[in-house]
């Protein structure tokens, strides 16, 4: 029996119950609810003035539904669950090669970036990597995942970063066929596409919709004879995989929150030869199957902790929003308000289409809310959404706008726009780790580099 407390056969696994006679402690102990973490790092930044609420204070869904120029009247179905956040600063006072490259390596380790463009790279590990230490079974690395034109990006992943000296990129998967494999059952232990034994049982019990205790009953048996369970742990035992049983009969599918449910599986099948990303807007569709999996990952307790990249570092995505029709700009030129990579300009057909662009973006997230609502996991998650500069033109590393969902387990504050107060987002970070981890640990009072220390004043429920 390993440490995961699983039983396993093939590509299907369940989680036990605590059972003293085993040496660890099942993933879904009723007394350790688990917190799960998405951080959402986007490209190129937002219209300010289009995109938040123009004051501080409460959230309701029909105040903010009202604010129909503003991107963010998008979430409103979901007020009551977020949590806007303006004054918040990367640490370098601003850009000293690329703004894209060195605000992508802050958004989530929160600390100077050294370099610029495509070599750039973090100077310490980021928040999801030391979340998914603490809270993940054997510190699991979390899931990185990247919306964009990895392949062919000139600045790709550049936000999840392990540590050790200088931060250490962590590589991403763009097509959303690799997370579903594995998912599903599908994949091997190498993260391939599984052929073997493990993904004929998997694609069987989706087939079937066999009771998963089918499929584990020998190793059930085997873990019923072990000297070590004492008579409670059996009975215990049994009724978990009585519950698992009539759960099924019940909901006529498997496990509830943790179902196939939502998925988008056509989208996600045809993607199983490969990804060919094209910059036609496509990137919105894959961000989609992307958040529609990590929702289903965190309701069946994959993992714990994930991050989406939505956006290259200089995105060329043509979007077909009514103002670009004139243009033709990749976005990345919106986003500077002239079409150049380098030069910043103040096009206002420019500026227009990068706002349009924002709303498509909000429709994105909200696409990934819906997703976890309809799983339960508002209150068992922390959804963060940011970016890698405040806006295009400045490349500001100055009050970057932030989202949170969620409420991590009652930790955090929901249906409110609070002003952080110009702080460095070390602080935002002390937060949503103590959030996760829901324990005291070095990096809930010291994670990054910046001014003062312990969460943003007011982020706390």
């Amino acid at each position: 029996m390993n440490r995961r407390a699983f039983l396993r056969a093939g590509g299907v696994a369940i989680a036990l119950p605590f059972l003293e006679g085993l040496p660890s402690r099942s993933a879904w102990a009723a007394d350790n609810a688990p917190v799960f973490s998405l951080y959402i790092v986007a490209a190129c930044g937002v219209v300010g003035k289009k995109f938040f609420p123009d004051q501080t204070g409460a959230l309701t869904t029909a105040g903010l539904a009202a604010m129909t120029d503003k991107a963010t009247h998008v979430l409103a179905p979901h007020a009551s669950n977020l949590l806007f956040i303006r004054g918040i600063n990367f640490p370098m006072n601003g850009p000293t090669n690329c703004g894209h490259a060195q605000g992508l390596c802050q958004a989530l380790t929160a600390r100077p970036a050294q370099g610029g463009g495509k070599t750039a790279s973090a100077t310490g590990v980021s928040a999801d990597v030391v979340i998914a230490e603490l809270v993940n079974e054997g510190g699991a690395e979390p899931l990185t995942l990247y919306a964009g034109n990895r392949r062919n990006g000139y600045i790709a992943e550049r936000i999840s970063f392990k540590g050790g000296g200088a931060g250490q990129v962590r590589p991403a998967d763009d097509n959303p066929y690799a997370l579903y494999a594995k998912l599903v059952g599908l994949a091997d232990s190498g993260g391939g596409s599984g052929s073997g034994n493990g993904a004929q049982l998997a694609e069987e019990l989706l087939r079937s919709r066999k009771s998963a205790n089918d499929f584990v009953k020998e190793e059930l048996n085997s873990l019923m004879r072990m000297s070590a369970l004492s008579s409670a742990d059996k009975h215990r035992l049994q009724q978990h995989f009585d519950s698992i049983r009539d759960t099924e009969v019940t909901m006529g599918e498997m496990g509830g929150a943790c179902s196939q449910a939502g998925l988008a599986t056509s989208e996600l099948e045809a993607l199983k030869g490969g990804l060919a990303f094209k910059t036609d807007g496509m990137i919105e569709d894959v961000a989609k199957l992307h958040l529609e999996l990590v929702a289903l990952a965190f309701a069946c307790n994959f993992n714990r902790v994930a991050t989406l990249q939505h956006g290259d570092g200089t995105d060329q995505t043509k979007y077909a929003v009514p103002s670009n029709a004139s243009l033709g700009w990749p976005f990345h030129h919106l986003s500077h308000r002239v079409q150049s990579d380098a030069s910043s300009g103040n096009n206002p057909t420019a500026e227009q289409a990068h706002a349009e662009i924002d709303v498509l973006r909000m429709q994105t997230l909200l696409h990934g809310l819906d997703q976890f609502k309809a799983r339960d996991l508002f209150d068992k998650s922390i959804i963060m959404w940011t970016n890698h500069v405040a806006d295009g033109p400045s490349h500001s590393f100055r009050n970057v706008p932030t989202i949170i969902a969620g409420n991590g387990g009652g930790y955090l504050k929901q249906g409110q726009y609070i002003d952080a107060g110009n702080v460095t987002n070390n602080r935002l970070f002390n937060g949503l780790i103590a959030a996760a981890v829901r324990d005291k640990t070095e990096w809930t009072e010291n994670f990054g580099e910046g001014q003062g220390s312990g969460p943003i004043d007011g982020m706390l429920a």
